[in-house]
């Protein structure tokens, strides 16, 4: 990265894949002088000091530039990205035990400005309106290059003709949500109440949609940027922490009570298998579970419902598995999971390869075969 250039990711405003268009690297960088993100260690951000009235002058020498989005859409994004994320999550107090009871909870309110000063993810610490103005009056003294994640392909334009990014013809958007619901899906109250609730957000973003537009109003955006995005790219990296059952069940029960099946399951398909592509791995994670399931527990209407389920893409046929779980597995049907535990069993496992996957050697490692 240009030494003069200091990119400010705030969280959920799509700064992974233009942190890692501008290095040329497959996932983020460590935060630094020159990429301001949270510290993993402290859960802070390190852009503080920018923000900061007195450290101001030392900037003006420097291209800063940003994302901010819609604070509705961005709180929506963050929480299904962090709800299983309990190194994040039991920050909160109390623990959210839904999304509803997360947006209500100051801790997550005005987090765009909060990220900016450096306060902590989830800090007790509220943002004010003085915390507001600090954050203006530095945009505007620092000239900080806003850019909006509504109008994406025009925010890299607009950067790259102030700082003279030249970016990739062709960009692999990252760290996709598997699990996040869309905004038309969240409950008009539910959204009301995340503008209400970050007040300071929403002003912050008004006044940097104002600002975008008086910026760029003499641009002629020529939109040559294609952006490749496949939901299937993020599959590996989700499944190395998480269950994919997560996307989706809303009681975690049967994830704990044949946790053991899902370690087996899992380490062999990334580390036997060693399996590279998302798609294939949801494929056969899918069938291997719902197949096992059936051995398992036989007589089991539970079972009987997941075999039914006809849908040839592998995430939705995982989200529909989701949805017959979280009907099934109530009152006593839970207890059923106690009574045996599934056994993983590499020959259940089934995959459909892609043309260029269709050698032995594959089939072999799959299958635990020599």
């Amino acid at each position: 990265m240009d030494s003069k250039n200091i990119f400010i990711h705030i969280p959920k405003t799509g700064g992974t894949t233009i942190n890692c268009a501008m290095n040329k690297t497959q996932w983020q960088t460590q935060p630094d002088f020159n990429y301001r993100h949270i510290l993993y260690d402290t859960k802070c951000s390190n852009s503080a000091d920018i923000f900061n009235p007195e450290e101001n002058d030392k900037y003006l020498n420097y291209h800063l530039f940003m994302i901010v989005r819609n604070p509705i859409d961005r709180m929506l994004s963050e929480y299904f990205f962090m709800k299983d994320r309990r190194e994040f999550m039991s920050l909160i107090r109390p623990y959210p035990k839904d999304f509803k009871s997360y947006i209500k909870n100051k801790q997550t309110q005005n987090y765009m400005i909060g990220f900016l000063l450096g306060k902590r993810i989830y800090s007790p610490d509220y943002v004010t309106e003085q915390d507001y103005e600090k954050v203006i009056e530095a945009i505007e003294k620092i000239d900080i290059h806003v850019g909006l994640f509504e109008n994406y392909s025009e925010s890299l334009e607009y950067f790259g003709n102030i700082i003279k990014i030249k970016w990739p013809k062709s960009i692999d958007v990252k760290r996709i949500t598997l699990n996040r619901k869309k905004l038309d899906e969240i409950e008009e109250e539910a959204q009301h109440l995340i503008g209400k609730q970050n007040a300071w957000d929403m002003k912050f973003y008004k006044y940097c949609v104002s600002r975008f537009e008086k910026k760029t109003q003499h641009i002629k955006f020529k939109k040559n940027i294609s952006f490749e995005s496949n939901k299937y790219d993020y599959v590996l990296k989700y499944t190395q922490r998480f269950n994919l059952l997560e996307i989706g069940v809303d009681d975690k029960t049967i994830i704990k009570e044949q946790a053991s099946f899902f370690q087996d399951l899992n380490h062999h398909l990334h580390h036997v298998a060693k399996i590279k592509n998302g798609e294939d791995y949801v494929l056969t994670w899918n069938n291997c579970f719902v197949q096992t399931m059936s051995k398992t527990f036989p007589d089991w209407d539970v079972s009987e419902t997941l075999l039914s389920i006809d849908e040839s893409e592998p995430l939705e046929k995982t989200q529909k598995i989701c949805e017959a779980l979280n009907k099934g597995l109530k009152g006593r049907n839970k207890m059923i999971l106690a009574r045996k535990k599934m056994v993983f069993n590499p020959g259940t496992l089934e995959i459909i390869l892609g043309a260029k996957k269709t050698s032995s050697g594959l089939l072999s490692r799959i299958f635990g075969k020599k």
